[in-house]
């Protein structure tokens, strides 16, 4: 890892990086995502020592997932932090276990879908337009090791975005670039307390694994390994920033839409690299109404053969969708309910 960011130098870094990533431009409304940990204590931090310079307006937002029994509390203590620095304060509780039920997702999954659709709902509300999160290198690192074990695309390696978009909002990662060490010297330089989440410690979720187990496994082969992981992780970004143009370019050209769904050109589509293909069949797949949660990597590929070779009257079913060779390419529409 390199040496590490004195504590002096933490606030210019994250104004580095918002400006480097246009994450502000000045003047917004933003909902700080603060439960209580260090991250985001240092990140409602640092932001409040911007906010006169960037004519911020910051508003805390403080989700219980309803996972750990010392919950209350983190509760309170933000509530009482967003006090005594004048903050306005949001708490919400949501029921995490039900959501992981119903969708049939593990915890983890359920609690980050369960969050954001909080934190937007509450940005609606006090009318900001971006939502910040604590994401820290480290964070970005075992993002990149997670996508990996779970068998990721080349996407997958970009790990966490520092900009994305969800439902009309920005939602910005300010310390993306900072690890969780210069947070922790951070806050001790500036006398400010956090909270532990017991569930951060729990090896149930695979992420808590990989975090305790698998990095400093791997930092015994290069004690590098999280800043080497980091840096792939903004590599392969900028990577498929480029893919996702030509891919857009492509898909303009091969890609017909319709009421039905839509329809890849097997001609066009046969001169196209296979890295576009790829990502052209998963714009199409998505383009005929397919949940981009559900698209794996099997689902992309089948399509992409299936253009690449054109057969007509080939038949695949894939999650909610459903593909067929025509004449000319492959038509791929939504299976309806009924």
């Amino acid at each position: 890892m390199p040496a590490r960011l004195p504590p002096s130098q933490v606030v210019p870094k994250v104004r580095e990086t918002i400006v480097r990533e246009r994450m502000l431009a000045g003047g917004e409304t933003i909902v700080v995502a603060t439960s209580g940990g260090p991250d985001s204590i240092a990140l409602l931090h640092v932001l409040r020592r911007l906010q006169p310079e960037m004519r911020l307006r910051l508003h805390v937002a403080h989700i219980d997932h309803g996972l750990h029994r010392s919950a209350a509390a983190h509760a309170r203590f933000v509530r009482l932090i967003a006090k005594r620095w004048r903050l306005p304060v949001t708490v919400r509780r949501v029921d995490v276990r039900g959501a992981a039920a119903r969708h049939q997702l593990t915890l983890e999954e359920a609690a980050r879908f369960r969050r954001y659709a909080a934190l937007s709902q509450v940005a609606q509300r006090v009318g900001a337009t971006h939502i910040a999160t604590g994401h820290t290198a480290d964070d970005q690192a075992e993002t990149v090791l997670l996508w990996l074990v779970r068998g990721a695309s080349a996407d997958g390696l970009a790990g966490i975005p520092p900009v994305r978009r969800h439902h009309g909002l920005l939602v910005i990662r300010p310390l993306l670039n900072v690890w969780r060490d210069e947070i922790i010297a951070y806050l001790t330089a500036e006398g400010l307390r956090w909270k532990t989440d017991p569930t951060n410690r729990g090896r149930r979720m695979l992420r808590n694994r990989i975090r305790q187990d698998l990095l400093p496994h791997l930092a015994g082969y290069n004690a590098g390994v999280k800043a080497a992981l980091s840096r792939m992780a903004q590599q392969a970004a900028a990577d498929a920033v480029l893919l996702d143009r030509l891919a857009a370019d492509a898909e303009a050209i091969v890609v017909r839409r319709s009421k039905a769904g839509v329809v890849i050109d097997a001609a066009g589509f046969r001169a196209l690299a296979p890295a576009l293909q790829r990502r052209v069949a998963h714009r199409a797949l998505q383009a005929a109404g397919g949940n981009i949660r559900d698209l794996a990597f099997v689902h992309i590929e089948r399509i992409r053969l299936m253009a690449e070779r054109h057969r007509p009257g080939e038949r695949a079913d894939l999650p909610g969708l459903r593909a067929h060779g025509t004449s000319t390419g492959v038509a791929i529409a939504r299976v309806s309910a009924g």
